[in-house]
């Protein structure tokens, strides 16, 4: 449930701005029209992440037809829940319970590419930065073991900071450019470490990417642009907010860094799994789990036959619990066949019982291992099952282009549009 007090800042802004000083309210009345608020607001909150994938795609389209012709002058202001004026596909793309190819081909569908050139970008961003983590994985490796964790203080004195913390914690989510600010604040402002919000992000995102989260921190605090920090401005708050926010005063608006060469230019090759030629008679097992949910339409499309089961284990927080929780549900509800496992064990008992001789696993990039462990990998060679985990061709096609700066992948976005035939 969002925080009352969430509510009542904004109402206490609305006040300010004249919304309501032309209405003289009895306190009977504010408290009617706090309550209708909170209401609405909560409405806001279950429609902004609908967890069925037929009214995923129907957001996507009415964000298409109403929205998406002003993305591009719209898309860095924080109008507050629900958003609008952003897709919000991210918690979705994450887990490719939709994927990119379906969210172009919908979007070029009502428009012509040149016209949707930030959306395009945004939708690359998620893959470029996968991609560069590929190539880059001690990055990774040494974000995780620095841990580093804050704690919260429950207010601040930040009123645009305090907002965006609660409205992290009981939505799961925050606009692109407020999570910029808040990131700024917290290690420019508070004097946090980046590893310590990286990690309070990665547990409270409902759309939570390891390498989208790694490596938007380090660019904020100067490390993957090095020494070119980004510091949240009071007079940008407020610009983008639409005036709901000034921090004038409040803000450490001059950083100078002096991070040394962090060797951003080592890289690994990025080494691509071989292909898979698979036939009906291969008795093909797929499990499905938060690294690929929909994985198994690529074989669909190819007409083959196999058991698939969906590997899901259970998230510590409650708010992400519970939306992956109606994800999944949906799925097995769209896919009666479908089998649900939770541990291991299950997904061993099930490949015996379906016996599987050939597995599909998603593709594990850095920051999402799940089954590409010694443990697993060693059953399934007991179990005589070959197993591959699969590379789709839309990573397979851009990754080795993402070993530099954005911009210079983004030179090859026209190719890569062409290759998933968009």
């Amino acid at each position: 449930m969002l925080n009352l007090s969430i509510i009542l800042n904004e109402l206490i802004l609305s006040l300010v701005i004249g919304k309501l000083l032309i209405h003289k309210l009895t306190v009977t009345e504010v408290f009617i029209l706090t309550f209708s608020y909170f209401l609405i607001r909560e409405s806001d909150i279950m429609n902004m992440f609908p967890t069925k994938k037929s009214e995923v795609i129907s957001n996507l389209i009415k964000f298409c037809e109403t929205e998406l012709l002003c993305y591009s002058s719209k898309r860095n202001f924080d109008l507050g829940i629900p958003h609008k004026n952003v897709s919000k596909l991210s918690p979705y793309l994450s887990t490719r319970f939709v994927n990119e190819v379906e969210v172009l081909k919908i979007a070029v569908s009502k428009t012509n590419v040149e016209s949707i050139e930030k959306f395009i970008d945004e939708i690359f961003w998620k893959t470029y930065w996968k991609g560069w983590l590929e190539t880059h994985p001690w990055v990774y490796d040494e974000y995780i073991k620095s841990n580093r964790v804050q704690k919260v203080p429950s207010k601040t004195g930040i009123k645009c900071f305090d907002y965006w913390k609660d409205e992290l914690l009981n939505t799961g989510y925050l606009h692109n450019h407020s999570r910029m600010w808040f990131a700024s604040i917290w290690i420019f402002t508070l004097g946090y470490d980046w590893q310590s919000g990286a990690d309070f992000f990665a547990r409270n995102l409902i759309d939570f990417c390891p390498a989208s989260n790694t490596l938007g921190w380090r660019w904020v605090a100067g490390l993957q642009t090095l020494n070119k920090p980004y510091l949240a401005s009071s007079d940008n708050i407020s610009y983008f907010t639409k005036y709901r926010f000034n921090p004038k005063g409040q803000l450490n608006e001059k950083v100078i860094s002096k991070y040394q060469n962090h060797h951003n230019n080592k890289i690994v090759k990025f080494k691509q799994p071989e292909r898979l030629q698979l036939k009906n008679s291969d008795e093909l097992g797929i499990i499905l789990n938060k690294n690929d949910l929909s994985i198994n339409e690529i074989f669909d499309k190819q007409e083959l036959t196999y058991h698939c089961c969906l590997f899901s284990t259970d998230h510590e927080n409650k708010l992400i619990r519970e939306f992956q929780t109606k994800i999944d549900e949906d799925i097995l509800n769209r896919n009666k066949n479908f089998c649900l496992t939770k541990n291991y064990q299950e997904i061993f008992c099930w490949l015996i019982e379906k016996k599987i001789k050939n597995l599909i696993l998603p593709y594990e990039t850095v920051g999402n291992k799940i089954l590409n462990n010694h443990q697993f990998k060693n059953k399934l060679k007991k179990l005589d099952i070959n197993y591959v985990f699969y590379l789709r061709d839309w990573d397979r096609n851009a990754f080795p282009h993402a070993t530099k700066g954005f911009f210079k992948f983004k030179k090859n976005i026209p190719v890569l549009m062409n290759l998933a035939k968009i």
